[in-house]
This record gives structure tokens, C-alpha cells and sequence, in this order.
């Protein structure tokens, strides 16, 4: 497992920080050196990491900034599966999330990790002026699993690390990708999925059948609205369309009035005013 990128999204003095070591070049080295002035965040980096891969203890002494609800890590690691992008934040359970933000088991990092618990690890991997000089001093004594295993090997106990390696190999054969746990959790999260699926809660399920009945009598009402509006505007347009028409009549009432004294002409005056016309000419 190989550490791309860690990111501090809130954790202790840091916010929204990224520690970008990019991707594994073959053939070059891929050895990083963070270094900084005293309380510029190295041990908190380094806590930060151990969070990430271990979670977030109960009591934790780097939520002075943000409060525990808030503290996020997160990281893309380079496992033997890929590139793996996850992040922890601290509550009771489900604390290891993925890319997409949703829960993944932590049976996926502990494969990675061999079976380290988080004493074994930073004891590996996380040394300092206290941990080489403790070191030392549990070497000279045989104490501690690194003092032990060099107290062995002076010992002439040379079937120590091949069954090691044996158990190593068995622990992959169960905990690794295709192995026993991982089916199981895979399993387990597909039986998840698929209850949460058929899952429904009738109190639920009741009010949004209530809502759809509101939503369609809503509906109808509205139709009936619709359609009572669109009668009274075709009534208006009829309206306002013989408004011109009603004004010429009324016009044409008043000229007819102010002709009422003169004399009708006679009866036969369509079929003689042609003749009339001819005698004028």
C-alpha cells in the first residue's frame, strides 16, 4: 500500500490542506521528505494518517478547530486492486467512506494493511526520537514484537519467518480481495442493498399515497378552472370583436334619425332610376 495523496479536509489546525505525493514512477525513487519549523503540523500529519487508516479515536485531541462532527480525512492510496479514494469522519459506526460517499467496510483497508492494528503500525512506520530510542532500549531487552523477532532470529529459530510467511499467506487467502472475508462482505453488502430496496416504511408509503390523492383532485380542480376560464375569455373576445360592429350600428342609427322628416321615395324608383339617369345625360 503506497500513499498518494492525503487530504486534510478538517482536522486539527488544517483546513481544506492537500499533501499531493503524485503517482509511482518505475524506476525512479519514491521517497517524500515533509519537513517544517516546530508546531508547523508534521506530528499532526502523522496522526492524521493514522486516523485515516485506523479511525478516529473517541477522545481526540485535534478537534480544537473543528468540532468532532465535522472532522474529515481523507486520501488515495495505491493498493495491489488500484488506486482506492477514500475518507473517515468521526461518529459511532460507518466511519470509513468511499469515492462516492457512501460506507464501505473496513475489512477493505485491514487487507492492505496485513492485520496491523494501529500500536503495530505506528510502531512499524511511525518512528521518532521516542519511538527509535524505545525501540532500541526493547531490542536490548527482547521486549516488543521488533525485539522479539530479532531475539528469535539470534536464537537460531530459523522457521520463524517461514511461518510467518505461512500465516502471512493464509491471512491474504482470507482477508484479501478474492478471498473468504471479502466475499462475505461483499455479500453482506449486496443483502444490504437489496433491503434497503425493498424496505418501505408504511407510514411513508401512506403519505405519499394521501399526497397523490390531494395531487389529483388538485388537478381536476384546477382542469375545471381551466376550462371555466377559457369560456369566459372566448366570451370577451367575442365581445370585443363586435364592439366595432356595435358602434357602426349605433352610428348609422343616429344618421337614419336625423333623416326621419324627409319623404320615402316611391315605390318603383330602384327600377326607373336607370331611366332617369339615360333622361339626365
Amino acid at each position: 500500500m503506497r500513499l498518494r495523496r492525503l487530504d486534510l479536509t478538517r482536522y486539527g489546525r488544517f483546513t481544506d490542506h492537500h499533501i499531493d505525493f503524485g503517482a509511482h514512477e518505475a524506476g525512479k525513487p519514491d521517497l517524500h521528505i515533509i519537513f517544517g519549523r516546530n508546531e508547523a503540523g508534521k506530528s499532526t500529519t502523522q496522526s492524521a494518517f493514522l486516523d485515516l487508516l485506523f479511525g478516529i479515536p473517541q477522545q481526540s485531541g485535534f478537534n480544537f478547530l473543528h468540532h468532532y462532527d465535522t472532522m474529515r480525512i481523507a486520501a488515495v492510496l495505491d493498493t495491489r486492486d488500484g488506486p482506492l479514494e477514500i475518507a473517515r469522519i468521526k461518529r459511532r459506526a460507518d466511519t470509513l467512506l468511499g469515492a462516492d460517499g457512501r460506507p464501505i467496510p473496513a475489512s477493505r483497508l485491514l487487507a492492505e494493511l496485513g492485520g496491523l492494528d494501529r500500536a503495530s503500525y505506528r510502531d512499524m512506520f511511525c518512528l521518532d526520537d521516542e519511538t527509535l530510542q524505545k525501540g532500541g532500549e526493547d531490542i536490548l531487552q527482547s521486549r516488543g514484537e521488533l525485539g522479539q523477532l530479532l531475539f528469535q532470529a539470534s536464537s537460531g529459530l530459523g522457521d520463524l519467518d517461514r511461518t510467518l510467511r505461512q500465516l502471512r499467506e493464509e491471512t491474504d487467502a482470507f482477508t484479501g480481495r478474492t478471498g473468504q472475508l471479502a466475499e462475505m462482505s461483499r455479500r453482506l453488502d449486496e443483502l444490504k442493498r437489496q433491503r434497503g430496496e425493498l424496505d418501505t416504511d408504511a407510514r411513508r408509503w401512506r403519505s405519499l399515497s394521501d399526497e397523490a390523492a390531494r395531487t389529483a383532485n388538485a388537478q381536476q380542480e384546477a382542469h375545471a378552472a381551466r376550462d371555466t376560464t377559457r369560456r369566459e375569455l372566448e366570451r370577451v373576445r367575442n365581445q370585443l370583436a363586435a364592439r366595432p360592429l356595435l358602434l357602426a350600428w349605433q352610428q348609422a342609427q343616429v344618421r337614419l334619425a336625423e333623416l326621419g322628416d324627409l319623404p320615402d321615395p316611391p315605390a318603383d324608383s330602384a327600377a326607373s332610376m336607370p331611366g332617369l339617369l339615360a333622361d339626365e345625360v
